[in-house]
């Protein structure tokens, strides 16, 4: 997988959001709103591959959680980021 690299993090009124990059600026239409664990996974995997495994990996290393945890939660990840198109396969 990899992140779709049509779409970056900007910040709009002190939220961390992600938005399409357009030939004419940002298109406003699709804002998808970060928390602090998800923009620092985006600036993490930003312009390479990587697996489920791998966003269980950078979680539990960054944030000392265990294996089931970190599975669970870097599934649900990559399948939200996965329905918005922000991920290729």
């Amino acid at each position: 997988m990899r992140l779709n690299e049509k779409y970056s993090i900007k910040e709009i009124a002190g939220e961390k959001v992600i938005i399409l990059q357009g030939s004419h600026g940002a298109d406003m239409t699709k804002i998808i709103s970060l928390n602090a664990t998800a923009e620092f996974l985006w600036n993490t995997l930003q312009g390479k591959e990587f697996f489920v495994n791998d966003v269980a990996d950078i979680l539990i290393s960054e944030y000392g959680i265990n294996r089931e945890t970190a599975a669970k939660d870097a599934e649900k990840w990559c399948d939200q980021l996965k329905q918005q198109q922000l991920i290729l396969d």
